[in-house]
């Protein structure tokens, strides 16, 4: 009976040691692994101009068809959030991000081989985009599970990574793809995304997240309390409301990100300043999320008023660049502008869903708003397309694109007239476990449960 109990407190104390607390200690590893897969979800995002001229020259086919390619790998990066929800709730954010690397991973290794486009849709655009948007997504989640008081400064530091990773790569990867070609590319490509398995390794479960599931196992059964919190998110009208948004600015900011590049080239362009065009506003969105990380953690500043006037500056300067679009500096101004304010909202994303949804769905609610921006980055890319095969312009696209990201801020910021706020504080719950023992119950008189808490 004493070695039942020793064993018993050990495996407890062992389980609370492995947690992670908020705002300390091994929070702080996890925001330096998210920041680092950020790094290649961010090269993934705003490279995707890149990639797209790359496929353009290996398949030779219309800008309609070869963008498909492209618009169903960024749409999955984001409509992939519910499937990443469900693997975060089935297991737990380091499974999940493991699962993300090594299917990436093995689709950019048999993209490398493939010479037919249809292929390249099915393996690039739906297999490694669901690689990508399991490891963002976790990459999201992880942060709002171990940071409380400090989330949106966190955040912001995690989601630079977004910003280095093209300042950083796309030069580099411009020159292996001039040096080694199409094969080479994507090699290297999967080579950079399997290093997120050691991202994933360092992801340990967080108090709050443990915490929540205990709370959702003891009331009810699993299959039941997700479809009851699958509606509970469903029926979250300002919710919603950011849901919507999420269509509108995505359909700007991918149609931008992924004609960009080519459109520059027309315009008097080389692929060489293209690609610092890119590094311009990557560093750019490095900076602008680190400061809207901090400017937001204060409870002065509105999250959704920072999220609309980022959105509508970008809208507005995308409305007018077809008028400077032959002027070098004004594609690098342009860049800084695009850069500084288009990651704004993954900034302010998770403290949005969560002020709106409580700590207990905040996973749910995250994969529904992420699957919504899939959406909109599904129309984006594939709209310039169409619009360019079919006797239009680019600067046609770019107006639309406009147009679309101001929209996308109004319609975010309808969600503040509901005043709903589900989680006003940081609360920290004590876990509890309930042991049933037999020689343990004659112990202590007979008596029908004993509980252990963990303080």
């Amino acid at each position: 009976m004493k070695n039942c109990e020793y064993d018993l407190k050990f495996c407890i104390r062992e389980c609370k040691m492995s947690m992670t607390n908020p705002d300390r200690g091994w929070a702080w590893i996890i925001l330096v692994a998210s920041f680092v897969e950020n790094c290649l979800v961010g090269f993934s995002l705003y490279a995707i101009g890149l990639i797209h001229i790359i496929f353009l020259e290996k398949f030779k086919k219309d800008i309609t068809l070869t963008s498909w390619i492209s618009a169903s790998f960024i749409c999955l990066l984001s409509l992939t959030g519910p499937l990443a929800s469900y693997c975060i709730g089935r297991w737990d954010c380091r499974v999940t991000m493991i699962m993300g690397s090594l299917l990436m991973t093995t689709s950019l290794v048999v993209t490398a081989f493939v010479n037919n486009i249809l292929l390249a849709f099915i393996i690039f655009g739906v297999l490694a985009g669901l690689g990508v948007g399991l490891m963002f997504t976790t990459g999201l989640i992880v942060i709002a599970f171990n940071f409380e008081k400090k989330r949106n400064v966190a955040t912001g530091i995690a989601v630079a990574g977004c910003g280095i990773g093209p300042f950083v790569l796309s030069p580099i990867y411009q020159m292996i793809y001039n040096e080694y070609g199409y094969n080479g590319f994507f090699l290297f490509y999967a080579g950079l995304s399997f290093n997120v398995c050691v991202v994933g390794a360092v992801l340990r479960p967080s108090r709050l997240e443990v915490t929540s599931k205990m709370e959702k196992n003891r009331k009810r059964k699993l299959r039941k309390n997700c479809c009851e919190c699958d509606l509970t998110v469903v029926k979250n009208i300002p919710l919603f409301f950011v849901c919507i948004s999420g269509v509108f600015f995505n359909i700007g900011i991918f149609l931008i990100y992924l004609h960009f590049p080519a459109y520059a080239i027309e315009n008097d362009s080389t692929q060489v300043e293209v690609s610092w065009y890119l590094s311009i506003a990557g560093i750019s969105s490095c900076i602008g999320r680190v400061l809207l990380g901090m400017a937001t953690n204060s409870e002065d500043v509105s999250e959704d008023i920072i999220f609309f006037g980022t959105y509508s500056l970008i809208g507005a300067a995308t409305i007018v660049v077809p008028l400077f679009i032959k002027i070098h500096y004004a594609k690098m101004m342009y860049s800084i502008v695009l850069g500084l304010n288009s990651g704004s909202c993954y900034v302010v994303i998770s403290s949005i869903v969560f002020r709106l949804t409580g700590p207990d769905h905040v996973a749910q609610g995250t994969g529904y708003v992420m699957a919504y921006i899939g959406i909109g980055s599904l129309v984006g890319p594939p709209l310039a397309g169409v619009i360019v095969d079919n006797g239009g312009s680019y600067a046609t696209s770019f107006i639309i694109a406009g147009l679309s990201l101001i929209f996308g801020g109004f319609t975010e910021l309808c969600n503040v007239c509901f005043k709903t706020n589900r989680y006003n504080k940081p609360v920290i719950k004590e876990i509890e476990m309930s042991i049933k023992d037999d020689e343990i119950i004659d112990k202590y008189h007979h008596a029908e449960e004993e509980k252990t808490v963990l303080t």
